[in-house]
């Protein structure tokens, strides 16, 4: 077996660039190597830094003005939300506040699309992408930390108990519903709702789901495409002297993407306040706090050390170690990686990285890549 690191030394020019002499590498060991693109984490963070569909409607003097003042009251808009989905909620009070200038310096592009105007209107949903090192530049320069790893999707299984009955795969179960209508938000964390076909109903029922019961979690979550399952079980509570509703929630993370926890939560109705409301009201605020969890694991500590890690990963083609390359590529707490031996069935790369080995290991695990600790030596395989 030809060592890379023993071609390497014939190919060290000074003129010639590390990731150039990679490509000499795979060149010489594996007879074809395919074009690909080039990824790298600016780009694969993109969706992360984005804000889709922003609505804005405006209307002013003519046509162009209320163009222009909608570009900018979306932009706006947009940079509220892109900060408030990275920061901690204890943060929001201390976000920046810039000016229209300002903000327009960090937008890398827009899209437009359902575009509708009169003599004095405009109407449109805009798609607004920030730069991501610009951003990350200015929260850090605020002293402000924040998060950027989006979760492996999470499916959410809604339990509503109502007058002493269990509803899930039930219709109506009005908690599932306001779970649909929440799922299709951007945020860190995707959610799934079950459809509640026949295959959902045959894998678990509201008591197994109460119980927890991992086996049939597991078995519907992997059916979604999901690794962690969010079991939320909501009971709704009446004051008829009052005229009000109230409602308990209980929620339960599990799966392998983080320590596995239960929070508990008290909503209470205002009067004259609908169930349905109240239960909407309770997903958001559910939501949030899962949302929140999953920042705390995650938070970038971009002023601590940068550490380093010599990791082995086995390979079975010139294909496989591009694509391990391009997932690693998109994990915001790697700051540089080198290629330190290529073989047809190993490569060993260091990876220099901020933050703790727990949230690097998270990370991975969310572009489906495990690390793991050998005898010997860090170990990093796709998971498919």
């Amino acid at each position: 077996m030809i060592l890379a690191s023993g071609l390497s030394r014939g190919l060290c020019l000074p003129w010639v660039s590390p990731r150039f002499r990679v490509v000499i590498l795979a060149a010489l060991l594996f007879p074809v190597v395919l074009a690909v693109p080039v990824h790298t984490s600016e780009a694969l963070a993109s969706d992360v830094f984005s804000l889709r569909d922003v609505a804005v409607d405006v209307t002013a003097g003519s046509a162009t003005l209320a163009r222009k003042a909608a570009l900018a009251n979306g932009q706006r808009k947009a940079f509220r939300t892109l900060l408030e989905r990275l920061t901690l909620r204890t943060d929001h009070g201390d976000l920046p506040a810039l000016a229209d200038a300002g903000i327009a310096e960090l937008v890398s592009g827009i899209e437009v699309s359902d575009e509708k105007t009169s003599s004095v209107r405009y109407l449109a949903k805009i798609t607004y992408r920030f730069k991501p090192d610009a951003i990350r530049e200015l929260l850090s320069q605020e002293g402000l930390p924040f998060a950027e790893t989006r979760s492996k999707p999470v499916l959410v299984i809604p339990v509503y108990q109502l007058a002493g009955t269990q509803l899930l795969w039930d219709d109506p179960n009005p908690w599932r519903e306001a779970w649909v209508g929440y799922q299709h938000r951007e945020s860190l964390i995707p959610f799934i709702v079950p459809k509640g076909d026949l295959a959902d109903v045959a894998d678990i029922g509201p008591v197994q789901a109460m119980a927890a019961t991992r086996k049939r979690l597991d078995t519907i979550a992997r059916r979604y495409g999901a690794t962690d399952t969010l079991v939320a079980v909501a009971t709704l509570t009446t004051d008829p002297a009052a005229g009000r509703s109230g409602l308990d929630v209980s929620v339960s993370r599990f799966g392998p993407a983080i320590q596995e926890y239960t929070n508990i939560f008290s909503f209470t109705g205002s009067r004259g306040e609908t169930v349905d409301t109240l239960l909407n009201r309770a997903v958001e605020g559910v939501a949030i706090q899962v949302e929140e969890n999953w920042k705390r694991d995650n938070l970038m500590q971009l002023d601590s050390r940068q550490e380093s890690l010599i990791v082995s990963v086995p390979i079975t083609g010139i294909k496989y170690w591009t694509d391990v390359s391009k997932r690693l590529d998109s994990i915001a707490f790697i700051r540089r990686k080198d290629v330190l031996s290529l073989t047809r069935s190993e490569v060993i790369v260091g990876l220099y990285f901020v933050g703790s080995t727990t949230q690097l290991k998270l990370a991975l695990a969310q572009s489906d890549l495990n690390l793991s600790q050998g005898d010997t030596s860090w170990m990093l395989r796709l998971e498919f």
